[in-house]
């Protein structure tokens, strides 16, 4: 393995060697997966597919940039499912780090190389398919970590910018198309919505999008989506015309049934306590993957009370398989981390394996990832496989 930090590398296999020799038997091997004293069905069948995942193939990874974080959370993840398959059987593969520094001789490298190939970095995706994509063996695969606009390759790639879960969220039977709205905080998702609900009118469609800035106050900014503020401003009317005060009531739109969030688990914590503050019934909250992290010590499931949908495996299981102070990783660390695990693991295992992430789901074009369906109630959270 080349241009990987030496002492990463060695704190990880020390980890994972402690794992081989408490593997005598699997009682032993779980209690050393699991940081949960009583590891729940979820993280079992974690521990089930990741154990089955033999390292069939040698796996070059390319990468351009090493300072950027996400690539190096998904190199991390990449060499502990190594060392973790490593700990678990004798198989002779081998995982090779290549850090490309100029891109002229990138075809000839490639395709030089046998085994798997992972190409990662937007401008290596350029160079390829300028120079090389029709010649490159089904043994490639191209990974964008950068949520780049305007992806020029559409096969053989996988991306947590094209993962659209609206898709799997709106296959709920209680889902309505016509009464939501839709809350990110990022524009780019309105091409993931337009897709999702192709057959909402265009003027339902207009009004249901809603963008959110994480830097401003959510009471004002949902205040305004459901008019609340105008509604004060006729009780205010109203009291200084009776000369008495008016007692306000909880508000319910008939035309708004459902509230999908698209943001980040600190982002999400504060939603719902947002619509509280507006004295908001009747109205269901769907949160999208990343909206609650269990590693934060501040995360509490009431945060996110009487919500259901998307999550990570990942973010409400506290398993570890390798990474040093994975519990003061930011949420989108974990993530990027878990993708680079389980993508080794997935291209091992075959169509279906279900890591830290989601179910794997390879259609011979683009993975797809579809992660726990989940809700919480009574201050618990219940997670399915979706």
């Amino acid at each position: 393995m080349n241009n990987i930090s030496p002492k990463k590398i060695l704190i990880s296999a020390l980890f994972l060697l402690i794992l081989t020799c408490c593997a005598s038997s699997s009682n032993s091997r779980i209690s050393n997966f699991y940081i949960e004293e009583t590891p729940n069905k979820i993280s079992k069948n974690l521990l089930k597919d990741i154990s089955s995942s033999v390292q069939r193939y040698d796996f070059h990874i390319f990468y351009q940039n090493s300072q950027s974080k996400n690539i190096s959370n998904f190199l991390e993840g990449a060499k502990s499912a190594f060392f973790f398959q490593k700990s678990l059987n004798n198989a002779n593969k081998k995982v090779n780090f290549i850090e490309i520094n100029e891109s002229k001789n990138i075809c000839n490298k490639i395709n030089f190389i046998k085994g798997k190939k992972i190409i990662i970095n937007f401008n290596l995706h350029k160079s390829i398919i300028a120079n090389c994509a029709k010649s490159l063996d089904k043994n490639f695969l191209l990974i964008d970590l950068e949520e780049n606009q305007n992806l020029l390759f559409n096969e053989n790639i996988i991306s947590l910018k094209t993962q659209n879960y609206l898709n799997q969220l709106s296959l709920n039977e209680d889902f309505n198309f016509n009464k939501f709205i839709f809350i990110s905080k990022n524009i780019s998702e309105l091409e993931k919505f337009n897709s999702a609900f192709p057959n909402v009118n265009q003027k339902t469609r207009e009004k249901s999008f809603i963008l959110i800035r994480s830097d401003k106050n959510f009471e004002n900014q949902i205040a305004s989506i459901f008019e609340i503020t105008k509604s004060q401003s006729r009780k205010r009317d109203l009291q200084s015309t009776l000369g008495r005060d008016l007692k306000m009531t909880p508000r319910y739109r008939k035309d708004i049934t459902s509230v999908i969030v698209s943001s980040n688990s600190n982002i999400a914590k504060r939603i719902v306590p947002a619509f509280k503050y507006n004295l908001l019934f009747g109205i269901q909250i769907y949160n999208l993957p990343n909206h609650f992290d269990s590693w934060n010590q501040s995360a509490s499931f009431d945060d996110l009370e009487d919500t259901q949908g998307l999550e990570y495996p990942i973010l409400l299981n506290k398993v570890n398989l390798g990474a040093v102070n994975f519990h003061k990783y930011s949420p989108e660390e974990k993530i990027y981390y878990s993708l680079g695990f389980d993508l080794i693991n997935s291209i091992n295992y075959g169509n279906g394996y279900f890591g830290l992430l989601g179910n794997y789901h390879y259609d011979g074009e683009t993975i797809t990832i579809r992660p726990l369906k989940v809700s919480f109630k009574a201050g618990k959270v219940i997670q399915e496989l979706n």
